[in-house]
């Protein structure tokens, strides 16, 4: 499935509470009839409307620790990524290895608009 924008839990209420006062699906809200069959169904078989937690595994470090990992790795490119891992640990009392913190600074660094290294390009506008 797709991934879209969640209902905000005020609408989901709302749905909850029209269909409990007997609308049918399509009276409630302009919402896909899919949407608020699946908000009332889950509300039914869970008895709330609340998210789910997402699964998979949380985030090492904070959008604010992965930030200071770019900055101090700008004001000091030459310092290699352990010296810099073993830095921010012992500042934010976090332990993660450099590999993390890599990722962290190409993730970063491609989403303020800097271009990743792709040595294709240096080959021209050849088509193979």
């Amino acid at each position: 499935m797709s991934q879209g924008k969640e209902t905000s839990l005020e609408l989901r209420n709302l749905i909850v509470k029209l269909k409990g006062e007997k609308k049918s699906y399509s009276e409630i809200v302009k919402k896909p009839r899919s949407t608020v069959q699946t908000i009332y169904k889950n509300y039914v078989m869970r008895g709330n409307v609340l998210t789910k937690s997402r699964c998979g595994c949380p985030h090492k470090l904070s959008d604010r620790d992965a930030r200071a990992i770019v900055r101090k790795s700008e004001e000091n490119p030459k310092i290699s990524a352990t010296k810099l891992a073993d830095q921010i640990a012992t500042e934010s009392g976090k332990k993660f290895s450099f590999s993390t913190e890599t990722a962290n600074i190409a993730k970063q660094k491609n989403s303020q608009g800097s271009e990743i290294y792709n040595p294709l390009d240096l080959m021209g506008s050849e088509v193979f």
